[in-house]
């Protein structure tokens, strides 16, 4: 939807506060009610804006894993693939975990598409299980959140400036990688999630 292209233009340049009805349909060159032809709030079209930003992530990713050559590398490309792209677009990848607190988190399509691009991960888990004869600490659900949870960790930090005390994320990425590896076989962990 062009509507949608143009408000995630707008939201990219300046946030939230810079995307109103008003902006968009300036934008658009449209009158400024028809954006409510198409989304009730601010809010809808929020959730509209998060449901592209899991599906780019779940691109991302999908690419990244496509490309590799066993399962365990394409973890390895994707982890990497992931921490690039939230720093190369940090506006897009905050909409994967930002909310106003209006925002309706059991919306089915958002909902879809957020478990849509963990199941990249959860998927490419599994098949290191199956075909690597990886014996993994925890199912592949918790193992792809665990995985989630690290990187998100980590362009986190840097985004917000926080990797200016002796490591770069260049430097952090090899090493959380292993980490997590090493972490998620049998023998190394210190408690599983029933």
């Amino acid at each position: 939807m062009a509507l949608l292209d143009v408000a995630q233009r707008l939201y990219e340049v300046a946030g939230v506060d810079g995307m109103s009805f008003r902006s968009i349909a300036s934008a658009y060159g449209c009158s400024t009610t028809m954006p409510y032809s198409y989304f009730d709030s601010k809010a809808d079209l929020i959730d509209g804006l998060r449901v592209r930003a899991y599906e780019w992530i779940q691109g991302v990713l999908t690419v990244a894993a496509s490309s590799a050559e066993s399962p365990v590398e394409a973890l390895r490309e994707m982890a990497a693939a992931y921490v690039r792209a939230g720093v190369r677009r940090p506006r897009m990848y905050e909409l994967l975990y930002s909310s106003d607190g209006a925002i309706d988190e059991t919306d089915p399509v958002l909902a879809q598409a957020k478990l849509s691009a963990l199941n990249v991960c959860r998927d490419v888990i599994a098949a290191a299980a199956d075909s690597a004869g990886v014996e993994l600490a925890a199912d592949p659900d918790t193992t792809a959140h665990l995985f989630w949870v690290a990187a998100h960790g980590l362009v986190s930090l840097e985004l917000g400036g926080f990797l200016v005390v002796g490591r770069t994320i260049d430097q952090l990425l090899p090493a959380l990688f292993a980490t997590m590896t090493t972490g998620m076989t049998v023998g190394n962990t210190q408690g599983e999630v029933d």
